[in-house]
């Protein structure tokens, strides 16, 4: 059984729920991933049942104008 592992950060630039929304498509495809919230502040959490490192986060949102910062 894989250990379960969870990574807090921020996102910057958000705007909008439709912001929140394409950020939750794109972070949420990336394997491994349980659970991802963020809000309108940009505090954000992913729960994954691998090590999920931030620049898995910050590849998944290249093309936006979405910062990913610790």
């Amino acid at each position: 059984m894989s250990d379960i592992n969870t990574l807090k950060f921020y996102v910057t630039g958000i705007t909008c729920d439709a912001c929140l929304k394409l950020i939750k498509r794109r972070v949420n495809s990336i394997e491994g991933v349980l659970d991802f919230n963020v809000s309108l502040t940009g505090e954000a959490q992913v729960t994954a049942r691998r090590d999920i490192n931030l620049t898995e986060i910050k590849k998944s949102l290249e093309g936006t104008d979405y910062q990913v910062i610790n």
